[in-house]
């Protein structure tokens, strides 16, 4: 005959294989399976294009493109490169403003830039806008009175987004 505590042992090890068994990660109570681990935040380099072509710009006049910075968008950069041809100087002056100084600026008044290349031929632009709002990328030939300028260039707003993956 088996002795009592040879039972009391064989139903102690069964209650402890049991509450190990129901402690599997493998389900959740329910059948339900576990969530997945939580997304990890990744920084996503994001760009778009202002303008890739050859544009010409006429003598005495300048040539606009808008855009636009969200607060959504973090480090935005405005990067690219121009070359001018046209005229005795093959020369074009370059500027990025906000919205009130092209405003100001179009109107004759001295203001401040984000980037102002001065009157050159070639150049990269490579400049950091930190607040959102519109602004203007300008190639500007108001200084020539009788030549057009032809302008090869291509340039682009860069920016960081936070995605979750």
């Amino acid at each position: 005959m088996k002795s009592p505590l040879c039972f009391v042992l064989l139903c102690f090890s069964a209650a402890i294989l049991s509450i190990v068994a129901g402690c599997s990660t493998a389900q959740q109570p329910g059948g339900i399976p576990p969530s997945p681990k939580s997304p990890t935040p990744v920084w996503v380099l994001q760009s778009s294009n202002l303008v890739n072509a050859t544009i010409t710009v006429s003598a005495g006049s300048h040539y606009n493109i808008s855009f636009s910075i969200t607060s959504a968008m973090t480090n935005p950069r405005v990067k690219g490169s121009f070359t001018a041809s046209g005229g005795s100087g093959n020369d074009i002056e370059t500027f990025i403003f906000d919205d009130m100084a092209y405003t100001n600026w179009v109107n004759g008044h001295q203001v401040n830039t984000f980037y102002n290349s001065g009157r050159i031929t070639v150049a990269n632009i490579d400049a950091s806008i930190t607040t959102p709002g519109k602004y203007h990328l300008v190639f500007n030939n108001g200084f020539s009175i009788f030549t057009s300028k032809h302008v090869s260039t291509t340039v682009n707003l860069e920016w960081y987004e936070l995605r979750y993956q």
